[in-house]
């Protein structure tokens, strides 16, 4: 049994022992569905007398509270089962349970919770033919007539179609470019399956996911009631982002039993197969192959948890949901790939599971966000939240060595004008040779400068060509550099000379 982490609640410790006894009971119906790829009704119905659905809800509404940590519990040992019955699980925590507990009213609570902690099934509606990655340019309407939207559009590569019951949809409610620009132009709708003129219109045939329904849902003048509506009009936007983290924290948690089941295979065939006079675990290579997937499945569920950890605590871990779900995906797709290598071909029949785990990989690395959305995220959000830490030290040259190195206070001039800005950046030029000083480095150096001042002096110097400069997406200055020009009017030859004791003088020239 995978260890539990010691921040886990004596209820989170239970959750997981009958988890992982009901995965282990039910692996052979996993199996079956890999062959006859029939969806998992009966073992969704199992998972919803077991209580399991209501993780995240609270008791007042049928749920038993374990949390974001508890759905990635039964995400994991789901997982081990089949992809559909995780799927099924996991989209129907994110396609509605989470918009509706934060954004929620409490008549809606009432209304749809208490249906989902039994096992009625969601879905998340953002995808659409034309628009994927990009959710705020979603085309879908929603145009309020009286007491109802009336919705017409399409949605594709929705999982759980047909199946669900809730949909969480996002429709666009606003054509006004001012609602645009704000993100207000989207509002996050429950359609309910029956409403007249909401149907399936396909499904798809997918590469992995087997026994997981996802297609295409059409809307031809839906009326959906205004009580239907999360939020207030224009809300949709903050309701698709703040669903997000637990999307892709439950992605990430549904990685890690296959990586289990996946190693579990390796370890054990590797054991009974002999080549060459000995097991074939007794060869080095195979010895690090899963010492790597060893380490890749601790992580993966390490991040994937403390994440979780983070949430149940109400801290807004964008960092960790999307490192969780962008680094269990990668090693996902490695780890089940050097499995298959490690038990030779036949790691890649259908004979054994490891062949579905194959088709299941690739999907992780595209649904709830691309990696490479991913890694936009975590750029952007490390940048920012690690703004102070990723500073560049400021630099100077050190009086005795006349080589440049850090400081932490660099020198200020106090008198600024065109004349002591191009001193500043003919001294750059002596520690920074091949880069640009910034907007904010410059400011630090001259004290007390206005950004009027300092536009009115770059400017000046530019037009005289002492220096470059390099203006943003908004046409502000950034970064400016001395021109040839520019350091020789503001300092002698001598003053950018450096030699090495070491070198030959006879050998300068």
């Amino acid at each position: 049994m995978m260890e539990t982490y010691p921040w886990w609640t004596d209820k989170q410790r239970k959750l997981t022992e009958e988890a992982k006894k009901f995965a282990d009971e039910n692996l052979p119906k996993g199996e079956e569905i890999a062959w006859t790829r029939e969806f998992p009704a009966d073992l969704i119905q199992e998972v919803a007398e077991r209580g399991w659905f209501g993780a995240p809800i609270p008791e007042k509404y049928g749920g038993t509270e374990t949390g974001v940590t508890g759905c990635c519990i039964v995400a994991e040992e789901l997982a081990r089962i089949c992809s559909a019955l995780t799927g099924a699980y996991s989209v129907t925590m994110f396609g509605g349970v989470e918009q509706l507990l934060k954004f929620g009213s409490e008549e809606q609570k009432q209304r749809w919770l208490p249906q989902i902690a039994k096992g009625k099934l969601g879905a998340i509606c953002i995808t659409e033919p034309s628009i994927g990655s990009d959710a705020a340019g979603i085309e879908t309407t929603a145009a309020l007539e009286g007491d109802v939207y009336v919705m017409n559009g399409k949605k594709r590569f929705i999982t759980n179609a047909g199946v669900a019951d809730l949909y969480c949809v996002y429709a666009k409610t606003s054509e006004r470019p001012e609602d645009k620009a704000k993100y207000a132009h989207l509002s996050a709708f429950i359609v309910e399956k029956g409403m007249k003129g909401f149907q399936v219109e396909k499904i798809n045939e997918l590469g992995g996911w087997v026994g997981l329904p996802n297609g295409y849902l059409s809307f031809d003048d839906v009326k959906v009631p205004v009580g239907n509506r999360l939020g207030a009009e224009g809300e949709g936007w903050k309701v698709v982002v703040d669903g997000l983290n637990f999307e892709r924290n439950l992605f990430a948690a549904g990685m890690l039993g296959p990586m289990r089941e996946a190693i579990k295979y390796a370890v054990g065939h590797a054991q009974r197969r002999l080549q060459f006079g000995e097991p074939t675990i007794e060869f080095q290579v195979n010895q690090f192959k899963i010492a790597d997937m060893l380490a890749q499945l601790r992580t993966a569920r390490l991040l994937t948890y403390y994440s979780a950890y983070l949430m149940d605590l109400k801290v807004d871990a964008v960092m960790e949901a999307t490192l969780a779900k962008l680094y269990a995906s990668e090693v996902y797709e490695r780890l089940v790939v050097d499995a298959q290598q490690v038990m030779g071909g036949d790691g890649w029949t259908r004979f054994y599971p490891l062949e579905t785990f194959m088709r299941d990989a690739k999907v992780n690395q595209l649904g709830a966000g691309t990696s490479e959305v991913m890694r936009m995220v975590l750029y952007r959000q490390g940048l920012r939240s690690m703004a102070d830490e990723l500073k560049m030290p400021h630099r100077h040259i050190h009086p005795k060595l006349g080589i440049p190195i850090s400081t932490l206070k660099p020198e200020v001039v106090k008198e600024f004008n065109e004349e002591t800005l191009l001193m500043v950046l003919a001294e750059d030029y002596r520690v920074n040779p091949g880069l640009y000083m910034s907007r904010t480095d410059i400011k630090e150096r001259l004290a007390g400068v206005s950004d009027e001042q300092l536009n009115q002096f770059l400017t000046a110097l530019e037009t005289k060509g002492l220096i470059k400069t390099y203006k943003d997406r908004r046409g502000n200055i950034a970064l400016a550099k001395a021109t040839y020009k520019g350091l020789k009017q503001a300092k002698p030859p001598e003053f950018y000379q450096w030699y090495p004791d070491w070198i030959n003088k006879d050998l300068l020239f």
